[in-house]
């Protein structure tokens, strides 16, 4: 390979991405509808390969496991970079909504979140993840009471992942997300008006 230029992938490059990609897609079907107990026998079925394929590319069911998560938890990082603004309270509520409505519209997506949430061995995805960065702005730009501490991220990050066990279990109502994220808002400070309105405003642009 001439130094300086990446070595194009080759077809076989290509077919591996899609295999893994193929087997990532049928862990998260499965461990939607199964949770941990699913089994290697469950995902190759559900994605019509052989036992030898799926252990071309993961050691066991936990690596799978692993790379869903990972996955999951980069999807989330990307809905939060989609928020530009420059108001951690506003993007905030734009992320957040963001998510409701996503765990709404498709509940595979949401299922799986709720098995991988708090999952032990410190592998499951954190959803206080997308979090951090407003509630270290909040407090500095006087729009927060509450900064980026254990206590904070827990009482908002439950709020969100039992808002969507709620939507999973049909404990859904057209303003459920709104509601949340108002409630959000007041838990780090942001006065019960405005926090109703950019809630609403969230709701507008996204919903």
């Amino acid at each position: 390979m001439t130094e300086g230029r990446r070595e194009p992938r080759t077809r076989g490059h290509r077919k591996k991405e899609r295999t893994r990609r193929q087997l990532v897609a049928a862990g998260l079907r499965v461990l939607a509808e199964k949770g941990h107990g699913l089994t290697v026998s469950d995902v190759v079925a559900e994605a019509d390969v052989s036992n030898g394929t799926f252990y071309n590319y993961f050691a066991d069911r936990d690596e799978l496991i692993e790379a869903v998560a990972e996955q999951s938890a980069m999807a989330l990082a990307a809905a939060a970079a989609e928020e530009p603004v420059e108001d951690p309270a506003r993007r905030f509520a734009r992320a957040t909504m963001r998510m409701l409505l996503h765990a709404r519209a498709d509940e595979t997506w949401a299922r799986v979140m709720l098995r991988l949430v708090g999952r032990p061995g410190g592998m499951g995805v954190d959803l206080s993840r997308y979090l951090r960065e407003d509630l270290a702005e909040g407090p500095a730009q006087g729009r927060f009471d509450a900064g980026p501490d254990d206590t904070t991220l827990d009482q908002v990050a439950g709020l969100v992942i039992m808002t969507i066990r709620r939507m999973v279990e049909g404990q859904d109502w057209p303003d459920t997300p709104q509601r949340a994220v108002t409630r959000g808002l007041r838990t780090l400070g942001v006065d019960a008006a405005e926090a109703e309105a950019l809630a609403a405003e969230a709701a507008d642009s996204l919903g």
